[in-house]
């Protein structure tokens, strides 16, 4: 039994699209400027840390920024939600949905970390199905940093099955240099997915133990994992 925490945004679904065009829509309605997400290197931080790296970039002042952003992550929501379509199947990454299948007949306990806040990720949900295959969900919007979700995901494991989860018994997978790092501080087994913003050789250079071009060939996912 091993606790497998998957990132969501770039390396289950790719709506970056989305995620784009709500940040510059916002943007424009909320500080009057151009905005774009791709502006900034935003793989593996929270939607509240890319907002205020994106105004610092715009020269927003912290002060208005700070008096705004509550009501910015509230239009975000509604706004991102109602830019998804009913069916987002097409939005789900190759392999994806085998990969999950086959890891639900297993007893690993599968759990999802994410930058995203509850209410987004349960619209992505809805949309791609992808919910029934999570234990549990940890979320950029309630906590510190990505370290911070792997630690709750351990407590919270360890208690609904009696078991501790240490080193390669953890496996965090994702497509960030950020999620690598964070695996390396548990010596968790870390996969990484050339499907997001960071390129291959920038994940190289942090050295996961797997590196894959996207979760195609889902059984070598499954043996890496194994």
């Amino acid at each position: 039994m091993k606790l497998i925490v998957f990132d969501l945004d770039q390396t289950l679904v790719d709506f970056l699209s989305v995620h784009e065009e709500v940040t510059r829509t916002l943007f424009r309605r909320f500080f009057n400027v151009d905005a774009r997400l791709t502006e900034i290197d935003f793989a593996g931080k929270s939607l509240i840390e890319n907002f205020s790296e994106l105004a610092r970039v715009k020269d927003i002042s912290e002060d208005i920024f700070r008096r705004k952003i509550n009501q910015l992550l509230e239009s975000y929501e509604t706004t991102f939600g109602e830019s998804l379509p009913r069916d987002a199947a097409k939005y789900i990454l190759p392999g994806v949905g085998e990969l999950l299948g086959e890891l639900s007949k297993t007893d690993h306990i599968v759990t999802l970390y994410t930058g995203d806040s509850p209410r987004i990720v349960n619209q992505v949900f809805r949309a791609t199905g992808l919910g029934r295959y999570f234990r549990f969900c940890f979320y950029g919007t309630e906590v510190e940093s990505r370290s911070d979700m792997v630690k709750l995901a351990m407590d919270k494991t360890e208690k609904s099955t009696g078991r501790e989860f240490r080193d390669k018994n953890i496996v965090i997978i994702g497509d960030s240099v950020r999620d690598v790092e964070c695996g390396k501080l548990f010596s968790a087994l870390t996969i990484a997915v050339s499907t997001g913003f960071h390129s291959k050789e920038e994940l190289l250079k942090v050295g996961p133990d797997y590196l894959f071009d996207n979760l195609k060939d889902y059984r070598k996912v499954l043996k890496a994992i194994g």
